[in-house]
């Protein structure tokens, strides 16, 4: 008798375990494959029909929806997509699932509709049908200020695999090499599924185990979780596109004097890598070679190197000018083996380094192009200027009387 109970027990655990595991039967599936970018579903078996809102209602080549693209947009404010499905003779309780980036609203005029669940971007919805109905038309409306990704559309009736509940919550991240302000998305695993990571693009990025990304170089790669599925769960996978930019050039601190005036290597180096050019720097030098004095234009073509014998590293000093800023006056007031530090801009003109719009801040040591200035009585005379002009009387600055240079 012990032994007849058990089998009429294992027999109820059996009939009962098969009414809940009853098959599934898909009534319909879209994952929006068989079309291409800015398409339009319509028509079709199951009457498809797409309206606009602000913008257009089309078929994109993306996963932001976290399928596989392509997937349908619908329209912010008043886009929608339906769907008329044939029943074919199946009633009661049904499943409708879906993926989406955003809530959206479900009605039907021909069933009755659930209170919609979510995981991620993982929708499910209870579907009641009633019996002897023979189709049911799924409108899926867009009611928000902002698009909604619309992809792996199911219906279905029976038992089903969980949905697996995997999400970025990103399209997109943009990051720079080397930045401590990098973002990386977390993926949401409500179900702590196993997962595996990969990059399509190794070179740009990759993920290891852990899901913990290294950055290589600038680019863009596609970073995926997938999870091969169980008895409980489906298989699923959510990639995002990580957009990797390159490190900033470092910046480098222009603002130096006088005192701390850049060698001439230092000052080739910067021209080399392209930095600090914006602004005059100081450089010291001695003057290794002299193309030309023009007393003519005032200015003088020289090179200054960090040795005393000419080198092709030396920087070419183009057309600058004397102390203060002033013209040259005459071609021996610079030669070969002056120490001198000149302020002014680095450049690199056709290959060839250089300093323009200079001036000499010093030459030998001395800081102005008067020296030795004694207190002297002037003499009845005409007095000039710097320029050659006669004047009435002694201006600020300096003039030149009876010959000699005056400073009032």
């Amino acid at each position: 008798m012990i032994k007849t109970l058990r089998y009429s027990l294992l027999s109820m655990l059996m009939l009962v375990c098969g009414s809940v595991a009853a098959q599934k039967e898909t009534l319909w599936a879209e994952n929006f494959n068989s079309y291409a970018a800015n398409d339009v579903p319509a028509g079709g078996d199951y009457g498809y029909a797409c309206k606009d809102g602000e913008s257009s209602t089309k078929v994109f080549i993306e996963a932001i929806a976290g399928g596989e693209a392509p997937e349908l947009l619908i329209s912010k404010k008043g886009g929608s997509f339906s769907v008329t499905i044939p029943m074919k003779g199946k009633s009661g309780e049904m499943t409708l699932n879906f993926k989406a980036n955003r809530t959206l609203s479900v009605t039907s005029d021909d069933a009755t509709i659930g209170d919609k669940t979510n995981t991620g971007n993982d929708y499910t919805i209870p579907v009641t049908v009633a019996e002897g109905t023979a189709s049911v038309t799924l409108k899926f409306d867009n009611t928000s200020s902002k698009n909604i990704r619309f992809d792996n559309a199911e219906l279905f009736i029976g038992e089903s695999k969980k949905a697996p509940g995997l999400s970025w919550g990103v399209a997109s991240r943009d990051v720079t090499i080397g930045s401590e302000e990098n973002n990386f998305p977390t993926l949401s695993n409500e179900n702590n599924l196993a997962v595996t990571y990969s990059s399509d693009n190794t070179e740009v990025a990759t993920i290891d185990t852990e899901g913990i990304i290294t950055l290589v170089a600038a680019g863009t790669a596609n970073i995926t979780a997938e999870f091969a599925g169980n008895d409980e769960f489906e298989a699923g996978s959510v990639s995002y596109k990580l957009i990797v930019k390159a490190a900033p050039e470092p910046s480098v601190d222009i603002t130096n004097t006088p005192e701390t005036a850049y060698t001439v290597a230092k000052a080739n180096d910067l021209i080399t890598a392209g930095l600090g050019l914006e602004t005059k720097v100081y450089v010291i030098g001695t003057i290794t070679k002299i193309k030309e004095v023009s007393t003519s234009y005032g200015n003088a073509t020289y090179w200054i190197g960090d040795g005393t014998e000419y080198s092709a590293n030396d920087l070419e000093i183009y057309r600058g000018y004397y102390l203060e800023g002033e013209n040259f006056t005459a071609e021996d007031q610079i030669k070969v083996g002056d120490k001198v530090i000149v302020y002014g801009k680095l450049v690199d003109y056709k290959g060839t380094k250089e300093m323009t719009g200079s001036s000499i801040y010093s030459l030998n040591g001395v800081t102005t192009g008067i020296s030795n200035i004694k207190a002297e009585t002037i003499n009845d005379g005409a007095v000039y200027n710097v320029a050659g002009q006669r004047v009435n009387k002694l201006s600020k600055g300096i003039n030149i009387v009876n010959g000699k240079k005056i400073v009032k």
